[in-house]
């Protein structure tokens, strides 16, 4: 008992001595300093690197746009507002549309969803847009990309009260950005490389080079692979799950379905471009036997195993040939004079015409397997790689886990090629009229692995045009191939494909009569050009215009 007393008495004490404490100004600061440590939260400081992983975030920058506004005022060209990832136009196995089936996500093309946007701020902790940190957008330099951007930067600003930058970097060193992981938000565009879903779906496995959302998720590329191995209806659930997982993430933000804005001088007769935004010339007359067509900006590459873009394809398209090319008819034969398929669907056999590289050498089976492999190789790091995964042993070998010998791509002799499935792959044809599938020459490669296709001593093709020259940052000058197997349809004697990235500059030289062909430009001049100018089209397009997240989502385990 004595010492409970004791006990509190020192108690009494130290709380009495604490109570004085608190009227003496020398102690205050320190007994403040004491007490507030345990009890007060420091709020969070978040970098625009970290802000742009939050889910609340992403869906809110994602409802705070007005679709409607930006098809309508900026854009001006026919586009739909977009809601979704997968565009109009492709079909599951039911004949249905996917986009429609799938719907929209709850993101309202008008943009009415804004108190759900600030309220989903607020509750990342952005009341307002307080301690927001600034946002800095990225695209590629170009007059359209620019506007879509400065009216987003308004709109948020507007909307969710936040500080957006723009930034905009040449074409190549954007690829590589974006590619490299550097970004917050940055534009992106996708066309599909065939018509079938899959096309936009397998871009966000962990496996592909163009996730450059830095989203790795195991669950996603086990929906995939199962699609891959599914037919009919059960396929079609997995691709709208695949759907439905990206648009739970938010690792897009979907704003308009492309349309084709195309010009095309009347002299110019029996041009083509699919519905994929691939050019062919192979053909073309004009009244002169040339064409100048404005490519835009360089390519990255017109190596056929390491193009990612639609301009480098649409110069490897005339340049080269492969198995099949789709035309205005369909999928036609082309190095392939005939194929058969085997009973299980797996097993194509090719049989290939009797073909020559603008060189005089012959076109062999040897040359596809050589260039299929390549870009499967890992050394290479093929961006398209993963587009043929549906062969066995592909993906095992790309991902470095496999060998190049359990890869089944094989030359039987000369002029015959087989290739084995994994499953049956209903647009396994479609995908070898794309540029990745292209055959290239071993013995040309190896002499320069990194300049071979811009050098015109190496770049042998085997399309209906050859390269001629290579001036940088300036054009590229085709040739007819007086050695393809077609060589009496081509007309043409000289492309200049020109890269001229301002699209009012290229405007203004299609419209003194020095292009022919052009297919990007100026939104504000738009209007005018529907209105006015009967040689500019727009035409179907099986694409999806977004803005991408850099979210470093890593569920691989």
């Amino acid at each position: 008992m004595k010492k409970l007393l004791a006990l509190l008495l020192v108690l009494m004490l130290t709380f009495s001595l604490a109570a004085c404490a608190k009227d003496d100004p020398a102690t205050e600061t320190q007994s403040q300093e004491t007490t507030a440590a345990p009890t007060t939260e420091v709020a969070k400081t978040y970098t625009a690197e970290e802000v742009v992983k939050i889910y609340e975030v992403r869906k809110a920058l994602t409802l705070a746009i007005d679709r409607t506004l930006l098809v309508e005022q900026i854009t001006r060209a026919g586009q739909l507002p977009a809601t979704g990832f997968v565009p109009p136009g492709l079909k599951d196995s039911t004949g249905a549309d996917f986009r429609a089936t799938a719907g929209d996500y709850g993101i309202s093309p008008d943009g009415s969803a804004i108190d759900e946007a600030k309220q989903l701020l607020a509750d990342a902790g952005f009341p307002n847009g307080e301690n927001f940190p600034t946002l800095t957008i990225l695209y590629n330099t170009s007059e359209g990309h620019k506007a879509i951007a400065e009216a987003i930067q308004e709109m948020w600003k507007q909307n969710l009260n936040i500080n957006v930058e723009i930034a905009n970097q040449e074409w190549a060193v954007f690829q590589d950005t974006r590619h490299q992981g550097n970004f917050q938000v940055a534009r992106a565009g996708w066309i599909g490389d065939y018509e079938d879903p899959m096309t936009f779906l397998d871009l966000w496995t962990s496996y592909s080079g163009n996730n450059d959302a830095q989203w790795k998720v195991k669950k996603y590329d086990d929906v995939i692979e199962a699609s891959k191995l599914a037919t009919g209806a059960d396929r079609d659930a997995l691709l709208y799950e695949a759907e439905q997982m990206i648009m739970n993430d938010l690792i897009v933000l979907p704003i308009y379905y492309y349309t084709h804005t195309v010009a095309v001088k009347e002299e110019v007769k029996d041009w083509y471009t699919s519905t994929l935004g691939h050019f062919y010339f192979g053909n073309v007359s004009t009244t002169d036997g040339t064409l100048q067509w404005n490519v835009g900006s360089e390519p990255k590459t017109i190596d056929p195993a390491l193009n990612s873009a639609v301009d480098g394809g649409n110069v490897i398209n005339n340049t080269f040939e492969g198995l099949m090319r789709k035309d205005d008819v369909g999928i036609q034969p082309a190095m392939a004079e005939s194929y058969t398929i085997s009973d299980d669907l797996t097993v194509y056999t090719f049989k290939l015409r009797d073909a020559k590289w603008s060189d005089g050498q012959p076109v062999k089976a040897q040359d596809f397997e050589y260039a299929w492999k390549r870009a499967l190789d890992p050394a290479v790091a093929s961006e398209y790689g993963f587009q043929m995964f549906y062969i066995k042993g592909a993906q095992e070998y790309y991902n470095g886990t496999g060998s190049i010998d359990d890869v089944m791509i094989k030359a039987v002799d000369d002029k015959t090629f087989e290739v084995t499935l994994n499953a049956p792959t209903p647009y396994f044809l479609d995908l070898t009229t794309f540029y990745t599938f292209m055959p290239v020459r071993q013995d040309m490669v190896e002499k320069d692995p990194e300049g071979w296709a811009i050098n015109p001593a190496t770049a042998v093709s085997n399309g209906p045009f050859k390269l001629s020259e290579y001036k940088t940052g300036d054009r590229i000058v085709l040739v007819p191939n007086t050695n393809y197997w077609q060589a009496e349809k081509t007309k043409l004697t000289r492309i200049d494909a020109m890269m001229i990235v301002d699209q009012s500059t290229a405007l203004t030289a299609y419209e003194a009569g020095e292009l022919d062909i052009m297919d990007s430009f100026p939104v504000s001049e738009i209007p005018r050009l529907i209105a006015e100018d009967p040689t500019f089209k727009i035409m179907p397009y099986v694409g999806t215009y977004y803005y991408i997240f850099n979210v470093g989502i890593d569920q691989m385990n």
